[in-house]
């Protein structure tokens, strides 16, 4: 069995665990549906690991063909297994995601290849912030002694969490998995995290689907596409601060 397929196997297990750890597991229907739960997901890795293993190592591999090949490889269901391939390489980490996104615009075009790039990691983004937010709620009891510090990191993300996430999906060089599972830790809402991240997620995904079909080209337009979100998120803490400041003037007024 490989790493990617053990990861997977060592992950699912501990989901379905936290996820039935809030239940008391000594009443009989929890029991049974917990155990239930827990074969069905071993009886589908069971099934699918040989290919979810070499699903992987081609990702990994960092070939735009090989990528594109196994898109094309699923026929019909090929915009549905890529938005599932963006969705995993946000789980299952280290793997490309731009590489992912360029071979979208080569298979599917700038429009939809987009689309669907930009749907595949919205969706691993919130699952990637959902599954740290599942592991701190089950955490959170015993921590909960360092009050004031939870109560600071409440206010802060309750008050900036837009802008901090929006921000942040705006710089390349900043893990965007990294950012999900920050943001779960934190006490932002659903929608907020969603919005923020739709919004800055954009730019780049457009980018890397329109040049994706040659990696020269890519590689050419990264250093354009660092220095746009350089100036990007310059301009856009600039303008908060102006508002800030006019904010504040106003108020003493």
């Amino acid at each position: 069995m490989g790493i990617y397929a053990l990861s997977l196997l060592c992950l699912g297990v501990l989901l379905i665990v936290f996820l039935f750890s809030r239940y008391d597991l000594a009443r009989g229907k929890i029991l049974v549906l917990f155990l239930m739960t827990l074969a069905v997901f071993l009886v589908l890795f069971f099934s699918i690991h040989h290919h979810f293993q070499k699903t992987c190592v081609i990702l990994a591999g960092d070939s735009l063909a090989d990528i594109k090949g196994l898109i094309l490889s699923w026929g019909f269901a090929a915009p549905l297994m890529s938005i599932l391939l963006m969705t995993l390489q946000a789980i299952i980490a280290p793997l490309p995601a731009f590489l992912i996104t360029a071979a979208n615009g080569l298979v599917f075009g700038v429009f939809w290849g987009t689309l669907i790039s930009w749907v595949g990691a919205m969706c691993g983004a919130l699952v990637s912030f959902m599954i740290s937010r599942l592991f701190f709620e089950s955490f959170s009891g015993k921590i909960r002694e360092h009050r004031k510090g939870l109560e600071y990191i409440e206010r802060f993300s309750s008050k900036y969490g837009f802008k901090v996430i929006l921000t942040t999906r705006l710089l390349p060089f900043i893990s965007f998995d990294l950012i999900s599972y920050a943001a779960g830790l934190s006490s932002i809402k659903v929608r907020t995290f969603v919005l923020a991240t739709g919004i800055g997620m954009l730019p780049a995904t457009i980018v890397y689907t329109v040049f994706g079909f040659q990696m020269e080209r890519l590689k050419a337009y990264s250093d354009k596409l660092f220095t746009f979100s350089i100036l990007a998120v310059l301009a856009l803490l600039i303008i908060w601060t102006v508002q800030g400041i006019y904010s504040r003037k106003r108020k003493q007024q």
